[in-house]
């Protein structure tokens, strides 16, 4: 289990969404816009609920282990977040002409490397 320490309070969540949040935040600090993400933490009654953190490139968090339970009861009470997109977010091509320009720069790609047909 881990504190996490931010501007405002705490929250005592599993190790597993810690690590997921401090991953994340990096993406976050990389971008000018903010995301709400939804986090399971434990409570001071022992039981849990759902905190909503605003990450933003501006935030900032302390961590420390604090003690806690086993890593199969912290999984089971503790799932992980769903993480927004972050970042420029493209269309898939579905006509067939991104096959063939990935084809057509390997092909390239494949004669510079051999001379140019040499």
């Amino acid at each position: 289990m881990k504190r996490i320490t931010y501007d405002g309070g705490s929250i005592v969540t599993s190790n597993a969404i810690t690590t997921a949040l401090l991953d994340y935040i990096t993406s976050v600090s990389d971008t000018d816009n903010s995301v709400t993400v939804a986090v399971t933490v434990l409570d001071e009654n022992d039981d849990t609920s759902v905190h909503t953190l605003v990450l933003s490139p501006d935030s900032q968090f302390g961590v420390d282990d604090v003690d806690g339970m086993m890593e199969e009861e912290e999984s089971a009470r503790f799932p992980l977040p769903e993480l927004p997109i972050i970042g420029i977010i493209g269309t898939v091509e579905t006509n067939g002409d991104a096959g063939r320009t990935a084809k057509d720069i390997n092909l390239l790609t494949s004669e510079i490397e051999n001379g140019l047909g040499q």
